[in-house]
């Protein structure tokens, strides 16, 4: 896992176990899912906005994950950075 937080270093952060990217180029970054497959996490779609993320419901639609070490190549959402780096851009 790695932590985002927000560029005006108000709020706490997010634990991202997962970046996904579906086929139409919206972008997750997901914590965990619970035992019913629904994730929390950020989404970058149409709208930039935080919610639930059925994992069931993307998944045909998924075309690239991100787990562990692989979040090491990942930019952070528009607006944050990872708090290993404290670099905003």
């Amino acid at each position: 896992m790695r932590n985002i937080k927000h560029a005006d270093d108000k709020g706490e952060t997010f634990a991202v176990y997962q970046h996904i990217i579906l086929r139409n180029m919206w972008e997750y970054y997901l914590g965990e899912p619970d035992e019913n497959g629904i994730a929390f996490g950020y989404v970058m779609g149409f709208e930039n906005e935080w919610g639930d993320v059925s994992m069931d419901e993307i998944k045909p639609y998924i075309a690239n994950i991100a787990r562990g070490e692989e979040l090491e190549y990942v930019m952070p959402p528009f607006n944050y950075y990872w708090e290993d780096e404290k670099e905003f851009a």
